[in-house]
């Protein structure tokens, strides 16, 4: 966990209340951070976490040099714990907040604060929502509960009852076009823009997509959808290619060029239309006036398959990926055929 000492412009005045909360001893034993995904509150919940480690914090920040701000940067400070899904599970078990509980009952390292950043609260199963009650119905003086939510009202209503809601907003266009211009300076006014509608605002994610790895497999994928619905390679070939490690990044991108599609077919704004993929997509579609509210119709559907499947592989089904790949770009593949006349 590297030191976090500037708060995001978007969460500067959610800061500097809180700050005033924690100095002026008036800070809750927990705190509900709710936020949209991916816009910034695992960030605000490290920066607080390492200034309530602090020995010696700044008005802003956490000082940076002292004992606990050098363990939090090397990611081993013993008065933290973060707790969320282990590997591939989707769910926060009861042993984890089992081991919760060890943390809980242990005296702080350094005489100060204990902090727990349980990531998310929504993932919390039925046995560990109810286990974690006690710690925060009864906790030590000295811990504080970071818990975090993407969808708070999902969240059981006896843990959100025991924490005082801190909601953080979402950046605007141009707070995060500046945001993300100074994180990436070498990328192009026309990536960030495109990376920021990908992501639905998301900036985080957008932060993602235009790390080099993240951009050349985004457009490995584009070229592939190009290649299927080209008819060109089988579907069976590339769901073979991608469903066991980037399943859900090709669903990511079929959903993103379907609604940018239906909204392209609907108004004829090719300011929906970003990317050179999908661009070609876009070429790709008939050019007759009578078949625009057919494909549109068909557009739609799909996204709605693709929505479904994304829900899926988000919950505990575990479907089968290389199955519900194949399905997929086949009714792309069909899509495409039926309109064009292949």
């Amino acid at each position: 966990m590297s030191l976090a000492t500037q708060a995001l412009p978007w969460h500067q005045e959610a800061w500097n209340r809180t700050v005033e909360q924690v100095d002026s001893g008036k800070a809750p034993h927990a705190y509900l951070i709710s936020a949209q995904a991916a816009s910034g509150k695992r960030y605000f919940a490290n920066m607080l976490a390492q200034r309530l480690l602090c020995h010696t914090p700044t008005p802003q920040s956490a000082c940076g040099h002292c004992p606990a701000c050098l363990l939090s940067a090397a990611g081993n400070n013993p008065d933290l714990i973060i707790v969320k899904p282990l590997d591939k599970s989707k769910v926060i078990r009861i042993d984890q907040i089992r081991d919760l509980k060890h943390f809980l009952e242990t005296s702080s390292h350094s005489f100060g604060k204990r902090v727990i950043v349980l990531d998310t609260a929504e993932t919390l199963n039925i046995s560990a929502a109810n286990a974690l009650l006690k710690g925060l119905e009864e906790p030590p003086q000295d811990a504080v509960f970071l818990i975090l939510s993407d969808r708070p009202k999902a969240v059981m209503a006896t843990i959100s009852s025991r924490c005082r809601p801190l909601k953080l907003s979402s950046p605007n266009a141009a707070q995060a076009i500046a945001w993300l211009n100074a994180q990436v300076p070498s990328a192009t006014s026309e990536d960030v823009e495109f990376a920021l509608d990908y992501a639905q605002g998301r900036v985080f994610n957008a932060l993602a997509m235009l790390e080099d790895e993240t951009k050349s497999l985004h457009e490995e994928i584009g070229a592939d959808l190009l290649l299927v619905i080209k008819q060109q390679t089988l579907a069976t070939k590339i769901a073979t290619r991608y469903q066991k490690n980037h399943c859900a990044e090709v669903l990511n991108i079929l959903s993103y060029w379907l609604s940018a599609l239906s909204k392209f077919e609907v108004t004829g704004q090719r300011q929906f239309i970003k990317g050179r993929a999908l661009q070609e997509a876009a070429q790709l579609m008939p050019s007759q006036a009578s078949s625009h509210s057919q494909l549109a119709k068909g557009l739609m559907s799909f996204y709605a398959n693709v929505v479904q499947a994304q829900t899926q592989i988000a919950g505990v089904s575990n479907p089968n990926l290389q199955l519900l790949l194949e399905d997929l770009l086949m009714q792309l593949q069909q899509l495409f055929r039926s309109q064009k006349g292949l």
